[in-house]
């Protein structure tokens, strides 16, 4: 069955059945992935999905149920199931289905270059990614999951008060793990590009900076506990805002798991800390003209210079407030509810480069690498403790690298003492619907336990 008549006639069975009112969202996906090892392809993997999922308000409660399948039995499945589901769950946060909006914006978003790479091209990508991760350094023992991958998917949301939209985007990214080794010392540096645009991948790049992270770290060892002054990379320091994503979350605010929920226009953060999500940005990842409900997205100062502005919602944890939705409903996938999520979410850059902000550390420990995220930082207190390689710095010169450091703190604290913002902004972290950015930050201070 085509979709329209799918859709057309599951509308009509869901009118007679006595939905108030209903939406289907349709999304289909392509995956493929391919990892080389030693010159032979290691990993191959190309997956297309298609997902559909029905969303109905029945006896004043929101049903939902899933399928991969168009056809009569499906349509009988999806009516039933979104009943039966209506019955027995009842939210807090009362859901509706939106009827759309007259204008939403243009953000681009397909490459016609990635669409039409062939699975041939994409395996010599990877391969000549193995190839520059060995010629960056002699000291290249080996690879770690080095390869090429793209993602394609097309969304469509269409429901019974008059709205369909859709959106096509894909991406590409190279990623390595570069094991290096030398007479004393054995490590691992990875490194990923991830890009909209096929002419700004940079193969070379991502192996030469992945190897010198490796190497960055050669002779490597503990210093002494205490408190310092801390700089996380940009890599770091996005790492840690992916990872405490939650505190800005309406979902967070409305079950009472962010410290923030009654914040908004209060200052949480030092004024040098401006905080966006911006699903409108130029070559941004993650951009798309409206979200999982069919919201027109915009651009968000989620922290201006210090203040909270504004928490993420959807359109429920938005009533809960009073407020209109920021645009930020998500599914994590076609058979999940309705959540909230970022989008492009990153620290607005300053003005000074990482040399720079070397100099204004002056004395103090840069911490590259952590481990630990998932059991070591409590998103809902903020609380974190996490071990930690990085480097130390005396008189605004790099003294010697460090490993086998615990680093602990408060994130909603680290905010509030943010001193110095760089300006090399990078996006680190991608999730299934939002991408994670920062420049290098200075910390006032952390507490390090070392030797």
């Amino acid at each position: 069955m085509l979709f329209n008549d799918f859709k057309d006639r599951l509308f009509e069975i869901a009118e007679k059945q006595g939905f108030e009112s209903y939406e289907l969202y349709y999304v289909t996906s392509e995956d493929f992935n391919v990892q080389m090892f030693k010159g032979e392809i290691d990993k191959y993997s190309v997956n297309n999905t298609i997902g559909i999922s029905f969303r109905g308000l029945y006896k004043g409660q929101m049903g939902y149920a899933y399928t991969e399948i168009m056809d009569e039995e499906a349509i009988d499945l999806l009516i039933r199931k979104a009943k039966e589901n209506a019955s027995v769950i009842e939210k807090e946060e009362h859901e509706e289905i939106f009827e759309g909006a007259e204008h939403y914006v243009n953000v681009g978003g397909y490459c016609e270059k990635i669409a039409k790479l062939h699975a041939g091209d994409k395996i010599e990508l990877a391969r000549q990614l193995e190839k520059a991760t060995y010629a960056a350094d002699k000291r290249v023992e080996s690879t770690q999951a080095c390869g090429i991958a793209t993602h394609e998917t097309n969304k469509r949301i269409t429901n019974s008060k008059g709205m369909d939209r859709s959106f096509t985007s894909n991406i590409i990214y190279g990623f390595v793990g570069a094991v290096v080794k030398d007479e004393n010392n054995t490590n691992s540096g990875n490194e990923i590009g991830i890009t909209r645009n096929f002419d700004d991948l940079n193969i070379k790049k991502i192996a030469q900076d992945a190897v010198r992270e490796g190497l960055s770290l050669f002779n490597a060892e503990s210093i002494k506990s205490g408190k310092y002054k801390v700089m996380f990379t940009n890599k770091a320091s996005a790492e840690l805002l992916k990872t405490f994503r939650g505190i800005f979350s309406g979902e967070s605010a409305v079950k009472g798991l962010t410290l923030l929920k009654d914040k908004v226009g209060e200052i949480v953060a030092s004024e040098n800390i401006t905080i966006y999500d911006n699903p409108l940005l130029e070559n941004g990842i993650c951009n798309i003209p409206f979200d999982d409900e069919g919201y027109m997205t915009s651009n968000k100062k989620v922290v201006d210079k210090g203040r909270l502005n504004t928490l993420l919602h959807n359109r429920a944890t938005a009533k809960k407030f009073n407020i209109e939705s920021t645009g930020n409903a998500s599914r994590a996938s076609y058979s999940s509810p309705l959540a909230v999520s970022a989008s492009n979410m990153y620290f607005q850059a300053g003005s000074k480069n990482y040399d720079e902000m070397i100099k204004i550390l002056q004395n103090g420990v840069v911490i590259s690498k952590m481990q630990g995220m998932h059991s070591g930082a409590n998103s809902t207190t903020g609380d974190f403790s996490l071990s930690a390689k990085g480097f130390l710095i005396e008189n605004g010169v790099l003294i010697k690298p460090v490993e086998q450091i615990t680093i602990s703190g408060n994130y909603f604290e680290l905010l509030k003492n943010i001193e110095e913002v760089g300006c090399d902004l990078r996006f680190s972290y991608i999730g299934s619907t939002s991408s994670y950015g920062s420049p290098s930050i200075i910390v006032k201070e952390l507490s390090i336990a070392g030797k």
